[in-house]
């Protein structure tokens, strides 16, 4: 497939026109410079053509320019072409397109309004889209017409999905950038540094894996200076959340709050499988304490979670290997169950219990949720008898039943009471 990156200097129009082209995946197109900061990537797809399509931060110099070329080249992508944008030729403007030109680069003239070709050296680039009144309906065509589909393809069949959420400043990032093995989101502690969401692929056991990074949830009001992005940010983390295959909710170990809380309960309400990964597991000195009062603190203060699957990592020490197995599990996962629908099974399961009680007073289930932790299922039962009391034929045959309502034949479980 062809990559066309559009770039330019600060401020020139680049993320409006990807916009153009975008017709859900909108990057923040704002006056303020500096406003895109990553590399995002579009797919266009229609049914007669496809192509990528990629904003890219502006440069204010040559040197800045280098820095981008070297970004996108780490990339390692085949087939790309550049559409440099102006809204007038500088001297700077010329130097740099005679930079690409000179090491043979696909290179396109692009202007939002009209510009005469005396004004640029017009055998420095191998199409021009400056002298028509619409010059994006002109390139919008040409670049329809090149990247026309020539057979089949059935390249995003086996495609999931992976939305990267959470607070400001928990990895989300690092973690991307690991996954990917490249540094294509910008990592720093400071707020609002991630504010479009940056994806991108990479095969995994037979399939396609889309990641996205997305902006990070300011948790502090008095820290919300730059309202504007993180409204857009937000709703652009929404959308990509309501299509993923799986959400992972990223906390920092260093930092619990309610509002971790706030967030699984909102990602537990979807119909989607969610997976919570605790990073920066690596900076806590006593692990095993700490993993037990994270999960009492959790389970004490949220009772209704579903499906919750928590695994502890760190992005930075934690291999690629290790994370994407823990994510290709749970994207295999059966172990996934609305609270709301096994709360709906437990009239029945009661009444089956009841056929098996011994004790004068009734064995009865009040509510069910599911959760995963380090690959290990855990149904825990709230219920009318105290733990100790509860006799092990109860236990077994509680089981039973769940294996046959929730077709769990072959997969491992523990009950809680």
């Amino acid at each position: 497939m062809n990559n066309y990156f559009i770039i330019g200097k600060v401020n020139e129009g680049k993320s409006f026109l990807f916009n153009l082209f975008s017709k859900n995946h909108k990057t923040i197109s704002n006056p303020k410079a500096n406003t895109t900061i990553d590399i995002i990537r579009k797919s266009i797809l229609s049914e007669n053509f496809k192509f990528n399509i990629y904003d890219t931060p502006g440069f204010y110099n040559f040197n800045d320019f280098t820095k981008l070329i070297n970004n996108i080249l780490s990339l390692k992508l085949d087939n790309i072409y550049f559409i440099y944008l102006i809204s007038s030729f500088t001297d700077q403007d010329l130097k740099i397109c005679k930079k690409l030109h000179s090491r043979k680069y696909n290179l396109m003239l692009f202007s939002f309004k009209k510009i005469d070709e005396k004004d640029y050296i017009s055998n420095l680039f191998d199409k021009t889209f400056t002298n028509n009144p619409d010059n994006f309906l002109i390139l919008k065509k040409y670049l329809s017409n090149k990247n026309k589909k020539q057979t089949s393809n059935f390249e995003n069949v086996n495609k999931k999905t992976i939305t990267i959420f959470g607070k400001e400043n928990t990895g989300k990032s690092t973690l991307f950038n690991k996954i990917m093995n490249i540094s294509l989101s910008m990592t720093s502690p400071h707020l609002h540094t991630t504010r479009d969401s940056v994806n991108w692929d990479i095969k995994y056991k037979n399939q396609t894996l889309e990641f996205i990074d997305t902006a990070g949830f300011i948790r502090s009001r008095s820290n919300r200076k730059n309202l504007d992005f993180e409204k857009l940010s937000l709703e652009q983390s929404e959308y990509f959340i309501k299509k993923s295959s799986l959400i992972i909710l990223l906390l920092d170990a260093n930092s619990e709050s309610r509002l971790d809380l706030s967030l699984i309960g909102s990602l537990s309400k979807r119909n989607k499988p969610f997976l919570v990964l605790v990073n920066k597991i690596d900076l806590i000195d006593n692990k095993t304490l700490y993993k037990q009062k994270f999960l009492r603190y959790l389970s004490s203060n949220h009772n209704y979670y579903s499906s919750l699957n928590i695994y502890f990592i760190s992005a930075l020490k934690s291999s690629k290997s290790k994370i994407l197995q823990i994510i290709n599990n749970q994207l295999q996962n059966k172990f996934f169950f609305k609270t709301s629908y096994l709360n709906k099974i437990i009239k029945s399961v009661n009444g089956e219990l009841g056929k098996i009680q011994k004790n004068s007073k009734e064995f009865k289930i009040y509510f069910i949720t599911a959760f995963t932790i380090n690959q290990k299922n855990y149904f825990k039962i709230s219920c009318n008898f105290k733990k100790k009391n509860i006799k092990p034929h109860i236990k077994s045959y509680l089981s039973k039943i769940l294996i046959r309502e929730l077709d769990l034949k072959g997969v491992n479980f523990n009950l809680i009471f």
